[in-house]
């Protein structure tokens, strides 16, 4: 008997080698993978920098295996432009993923997960013209921007130059701007229950980081320590969907389809009147569409922002030449949209952070819906995707020296902003481009000008330089730290 079970485990072992030869013959080549974790363990390392490093040997385009899944990986603006801008019907999909299966926990999908389809152009469709309905990335929600950095910048100022992390106030503030056009309210920075929902919105980022094995194999959820990260993930993602469920629920009690107050009621709306193709997704599709639109637009900026300030301590001749630029063309004006061709440098400074630490370094995951030649490389239809962003933002070939921080790169020789800037895509590009970016180009711009004209940030006395190599989950974002704001005089 041990014998039979020792010649069905070698047969085994053959056919599978066998198939995975021939799997790999469809795919573009890449580093080589291990039995059974593929080069999981090589990605371990920070998936972004070691796909930087694999492009110098194998070029823009190469596949990993997850495990025994093999995952294309685009490089280089040449290849990610092609594959998501002309070829964006067919690179525009989702996998489904163990986590968003025990994270979304419903049948409607929303935005951000579901595969590619006109269900999903739909509605897309509809999120953004009720977001551009009430002002998202429009001159018109400018006020609203402006009270909310008024707001943060006293939070600030309540701190008397103490040592403090600022990830929630930043994430609350943040948030509002999307509240009061999604939800149609906004959350006082002492409210303790917004409190929680932010830590959690950050608590969940920083976990996926750690339980993205989960997504390979599932089966490592019977193991206790692995559980315990996926438990406390599902934790966080059902603590903020009910948080979302119940806002969606007092507008259903309160509707009136003739005073349209956010974006929920513009989504009941299109329920109410009879969307056909919204009408055919499952009910509770809405709620994820409000999830997504809610997370999206504070986890991102928010972290930005806690970038900008990170950057700014550990160059401080970068932080006076904007305050500098401030004082001379802002002075004590209240910071605008209007102004910003008038503070060239301040832009630049927000834009070289979101280019040294992008947000999403291997974007979220696509997936082919036909099969598709990209770079002279065929790709099979049903491939696992990665546009990694990150190695057009380090690419020494239009940064040089990609890991030193200059704002100077964005600015012409005569100081003014470069009105085009190659190899720089920090809201991704395609259909999947980001739903906000307009709404995060305001907030990132009013934000950062309203603390930089109120503060000068240091490190606390004694502290290490904060670490640069940031947490990869998500998103990447940066690993926590406390700062001092100094009140300018």
């Amino acid at each position: 008997m041990e014998l039979l079970l020792l010649v069905a485990l070698a047969l085994l072992g053959v056919y599978l080698y066998v198939e995975n030869v021939w799997l790999r013959r469809k795919y573009p080549p890449g580093p080589r993978a291990w039995p059974i974790v593929g080069n999981l363990r090589d990605l371990a390392r920070g998936q972004h920098r070691v796909f930087a490093e694999w492009q110098l040997k194998y070029g823009d385009i190469f596949t990993v295996w997850l495990g025994s899944r093999p995952a294309v990986v685009l490089n280089g603006q040449d290849a990610v432009k092609e594959a998501l801008q002309k070829h964006g019907d067919i690179f525009s999909s989702r996998p489904g993923l163990f986590l968003w299966r025990r994270t979304i926990r419903t049948k409607g999908k929303g935005i951000v997960t579901a595969p590619y389809s006109p269900e999903w152009k739909e509605t897309r469709k509809v999120a953004l013209t009720w977001l551009n309905t009430f002002g998202a990335g429009k001159q018109s929600l400018e006020p609203t921007i402006v009270q909310e950095a008024q707001d943060l910048v006293q939070v600030f100022k309540d701190k008397h130059g103490q040592p403090f992390d600022p990830t929630v106030p930043l994430s609350i503030a943040v948030s509002n701007v999307i509240c009061s056009v999604v939800f149609g309210r906004r959350f006082n920075h002492d409210n303790e229950r917004f409190s929680r929902v932010m830590e959690l919105v950050s608590r969940y980022i920083r976990l996926s980081a750690s339980a993205q094995a989960l997504n390979v194999y599932p089966i490592l959820r019977y193991i206790p320590s692995v559980r315990r990260k996926m438990e406390g993930v599902v934790t966080c993602a059902d603590e903020n969907r009910s948080f979302v469920i119940e806002i969606i629920q007092e507008h259903s009690e309160t509707f009136d389809p003739n005073n349209i107050r956010d974006v929920i009621d513009g989504f009941l709306l299109e329920e109410h009147r009879g969307n056909r193709i919204l009408s055919e997704l499952p009910e509770d599709n809405i709620i994820n569409v409000i999830r997504n639109l809610f997370a999206a637009g504070t986890d991102t900026t928010a972290t930005t922002l806690r970038w900008a300030l990170l950057y700014l301590v550990k160059n401080p001749d970068v932080q006076r030449k904007v305050q500098d630029e401030i004082d001379v063309k802002l002075g004590k004006q209240t910071p605008s949209m209007l102004l910003r061709e008038h503070l060239p440098y301040t832009e630049a400074t927000i834009r070289e952070v979101q280019r040294i630490r992008t947000i999403a370094p291997s974007s979220l995951p696509h997936e082919t819906t036909a099969p598709a030649t990209i770079l002279g490389h065929q790709i099979p239809a049903g491939t696992f995707l990665v546009p990694n962003l990150w190695s057009l933002h380090m690419d020494p070939k239009y940064w040089p020296d990609p890991e030193r921080f200059d704002p100077t790169r964005f600015l012409e020789a005569d100081g003014q902003l470069a009105p085009r800037t190659e190899s720089f895509l920090p809201f991704s590009t395609g259909p999947r481009r980001c739903l906000g970016e307009q709404l995060a180009k305001f907030e990132l711009f009013i934000f950062f000008t309203s603390l930089l004209q109120q503060f000068t940030f240091k490190l606390p006395e004694g502290a290490p330089p904060p670490d640069t190599q940031g947490i990869c989950g998500i998103v990447l974002s940066p690993r926590p730290f406390q700062i001092c704001a100094i009140p300018r005089v």
